[in-house]
């Protein structure tokens, strides 16, 4: 048995440089270590991500209610800086070991279209951020029948390939078929597969799947992930939903909240009051206050330290299985 990968986590990420009246300007020059797509002067880097993130999908997050700052601060600067923690603790180190290791780039071309989509896109219609439009920031280079897996592991496959996980969410990078393909011949499948956003139809070909607003039927071709078929046969995404308000599978907080007792809880920052590690947004609590996460290689003597966890005194990174 096979199954699509698709990005299980919200890559809910940035970092605090400065505000950008045009998202799209902020796909500038980058600087650091780790692999960037192109060479020379103005390449992008891996230590760019949350830089560059960060100034592309505030404003998107400020529009559709999905991110808890103070209303009377300048709520452009307090997502930039909410962002900050919770990008470099958690999604940034994810990401940037593979690209030292060659298996992907953060695409300026990648970044340039995810920027120009969210400036018009509807609130339901970007629930995943490195999905649809925003799903080549990375860029893969690995080559079909390579390997790959869950979470940023899927990104490595190169283009005209997708991963296909196994039961043990490790996969290969399999070439993607044509829309239209031919992908099954009888009970057999055919060599490829169709992609995270098709699948294999009652006609052995690749069909899109539906996605956020468009019609489905239970016996139909699935919605495209996270969507599911409705009990009005639309796909429908999670909502997001505001501190204070109601929480379940279906109703999902946005970012500095988390679902408590079936209600979305306020969260906060690193430097605030806190009672308990889970009250902070990203880090965690020591004597009442958040604490950010060391970075991978500072020293440490517990796990709730470090992003990836503590491995003999010191803070290891993420490291795939899978690879």
């Amino acid at each position: 048995m096979r199954v699509a990968s698709i990005l299980a986590v919200s890559l809910f990420a940035c970092v605090v440089v400065a505000s950008c009246d045009n998202p799209a300007d902020v796909v500038g020059e980058g600087e650091g270590e780790g692999e960037g797509e192109g060479e020379g002067e103005g390449a992008l880097v891996a230590s760019d991500y949350c830089e560059q993130l960060a100034p592309i999908f505030c404003p998107f997050y400020l529009r559709c209610d999905r991110i808890n700052v103070d209303a009377a601060a300048d709520e452009n600067a307090a997502c930039l800086a909410a962002f900050a923690s919770s990008c470099e603790a958690g999604f940034e180190p994810r990401f940037k070991p593979l690209a030292d290791d060659g298996l992907i780039t953060l695409s300026r071309a990648g970044l340039e279209t995810c920027a120009a989509h969210l400036q018009t896109a509807t609130c339901d219609e970007q629930f995943l951020e490195l999905s649809g439009p925003c799903a080549g920031i990375w860029q893969g280079t690995v080559d079909a029948g390579g390997a790959c897996g869950i979470d940023a592991a899927s990104f490595v496959c190169g283009p005209g390939t997708s991963c296909v996980l196994d039961l043990s969410f490790c996969g290969v990078c399999d070439t993607t078929l044509a829309l239209g393909a031919v992908c099954r011949d009888g009970d057999t499948d055919i060599p490829g597969s169709c992609g995270p956003e098709a699948v294999c139809g009652a006609d052995d070909v690749c069909v899109d799947r539906p996605g956020v607003g468009e019609a489905c039927l239970d016996d139909g071709p699935p919605c495209a992930l996270p969507a599911r078929c409705a009990g009005d046969n639309i796909c429908r995404e999670p909502a997001v939903v505001v501190v204070g308000a109601a929480c379940d599978r279906e109703h999902r907080c946005g970012y500095r909240a988390r679902c408590s007792a079936a209600v979305c809880t306020a969260t906060v920052g690193p430097g605030e009051a806190c009672a308990a590690d889970v009250d902070c947004d990203a880090g965690f609590c020591v004597d009442n206050v958040c604490t950010a996460v060391s970075a991978v290689g500072a020293a440490c003597g517990a796990d709730r330290e470090c992003a990836a966890g503590c491995k003999d005194g010191v803070c290891s990174g993420f490291v795939s299985t899978c690879l």
